[in-house]
């Protein structure tokens, strides 16, 4: 059976922006499909197997990991 796939919004700590690309191939390594590199905010979008995504807070550079979700406006 197919582990479902997490989209992800993860955060690199401030002082290890510069090495945003040994990050995603960090991710890569873990099993991450990568959306997204916003380079100059150092955040790092893409999915991830359920049962793998606790193992993106164990790289080290990580300041945060969440999982994607909607946000929608109330209309008054």
């Amino acid at each position: 059976m197919k582990s479902l796939d997490i989209n992800f919004i993860a955060s690199i700590k401030d002082d290890q922006i510069e090495n945003i690309g040994n990050i995603v191939k960090s991710f890569t390594e873990v099993g991450c499909e990568i959306s997204d590199i916003l380079t100059f905010s150092g955040i790092i979008t893409g999915s991830i197997a359920a049962n793998l995504y606790n193992d993106l807070l164990k790289i080290e550079g990580i300041k945060q990991v969440e999982i994607e979700r909607s946000v929608k406006a109330i209309q008054k």
